[in-house]
């Protein structure tokens, strides 16, 4: 169930969205590849285990092992529906060095959508589900931070946290030609309000340049802070960062 806040947020979006004037035309598909140089800074825990986030875009592509990030959308120019895939796998510590190990991932799919108010203003609404994880391996004899006993690089079943909460949110964006080749974006909004999680919030502003008639070259400034935690004991688990750098990307429409 959302929360008192969520409720009227979500009723005002609606309300702007029904009053919006019409300007439907022929279906148009667009797929949006990026890349973010992520920094992290805050906190984050699972069961007895606490660590301070402060991580620079450096610190997580030495260590990265897997990450896509993308957007997929369609609209008819009045109504739309979008996709956003943003998932990274990375060793949070070196395994090579370090006794105890940590490795992980952290996830976010957003599907929303979308209204346009304006000719260059859309409003949408939608839900985004969060999934993280942490697993915790000692490369020799060790005691793992929130596990209980001596353990090996064998088998432990308590050394695996993974948690994952679905939540409402809802935004904007705005975006507008400048010249013939240049253009600009914002896109903001906000969810949780106490549903998943207290408060998540993304603000992620673009400058694009046109390449061909249906293609652009776009970099930008990703800003996302999540306020998550729920649980308690050996199920306690806390998210509270923020997590933003430099984007770059291609947005090509068919």
């Amino acid at each position: 169930m959302l929360s008192t806040m969520t409720r009227p947020a979500l009723a005002a979006l609606v309300a702007a969205l029904l009053a919006a004037p019409a300007c439907a035309r022929e279906w148009e598909y667009i797929v949006n590849p990026y890349l973010m140089a992520p920094n992290s800074s805050g906190d984050f825990g699972v069961g007895r285990f606490d660590a301070e986030i402060n991580n620079s875009a450096g610190d997580v592509f030495r260590n990265l092992n897997f990450g896509i990030m993308g957007a997929l959308e369609a609209n008819n120019g009045n109504w739309g529906f979008n996709l956003d895939i943003n998932y990274m796998n990375v060793d949070a510590t070196d395994d090579d060095v370090r006794r105890l190990s940590v490795n992980g991932h952290q996830a976010a799919y957003t599907a929303t959508v979308l209204k346009r108010v304006h000719e260059n203003v859309w409003l949408y609404a939608g839900l985004r589900l969060s999934d993280m994880g942490v697993k915790l391996d000692c490369n020799s004899v060790c005691v793992a931070p929130g596990v209980i006993g001596t353990i090996t690089g064998q088998a432990t079943p308590d050394r695996t946290r993974n948690k994952s909460w679905v939540e409402g949110l809802v935004g904007f964006r705005a975006e507008g030609e400048v010249s013939e080749k240049l253009s600009l974006s914002l896109l903001a909004d906000a969810g949780g309000f106490g549903e998943g999680s207290d408060i998540s919030v993304t603000v992620w502003p673009q400058i694009g340049y046109r390449i061909g008639k249906t293609s652009k070259a776009l970099v930008g400034y990703r800003y996302i802070y999540v306020d998550h935690e729920s649980g308690s004991g050996a199920d306690r688990f806390v998210y509270r960062a923020a997590t933003f750098g430099p984007t770059v990307g291609f947005e090509f429409r068919f």
